[in-house]
């Protein structure tokens, strides 16, 4: 099996109204899916599939350090979708057709690393950004 995305990230950003009223929070921008992102993972066994109309706000990147990877960056944006929604379900995937129904947090950050490699990412990116979500990401 190949890590990779099988389809365009189609996104739509929120305006600081929406956010706030989805979200209860506009600090940061948050895109809504306009279609179905799909994500074969060899980590998952399968095929995840994050649905129509999931918020994300991408990467959860300091600002500080967008000059080196921001959260639209290709590298981080696909993957940073797919590890949202699967830390949004805290690791439930009983609704997607994957042989595993539950996965644990690192095993959530692993995905992320595989995605990022899925995209191109450099291993330098891969291993800083995998430690940064396993040193700082929030717990469930």
């Amino acid at each position: 099996m190949s890590d990779q995305f099988l389809n365009e990230l189609n996104l739509w950003c929120l305006s600081r109204q929406e956010a706030i009223a989805a979200t209860g929070n506009a600090n940061s921008p948050y895109f809504k899916l306009i279609t179905p992102l799909q994500y074969r993972s060899t980590l998952l066994g399968g095929i995840i599939e994050v649905p129509k109309d999931f918020l994300s706000d991408l990467g959860s990147i300091p600002r500080t350090v967008w000059w080196w990877l921001s959260p639209d960056d290709y590298d981080i944006s696909y993957p940073s979708v797919v590890h949202d929604y699967i830390y949004k379900q805290k690791g439930d995937l009983s609704a997607q057709q994957l042989p595993q129904k539950r996965v644990n947090r690192e095993t959530a950050d692993r995905v992320l690393r595989e995605a990022m490699a899925a995209v191109g990412a450099s291993g330098f990116r891969q291993t800083v950004v995998y430690n940064a979500v396993r040193t700082f990401g929030p717990r469930w």
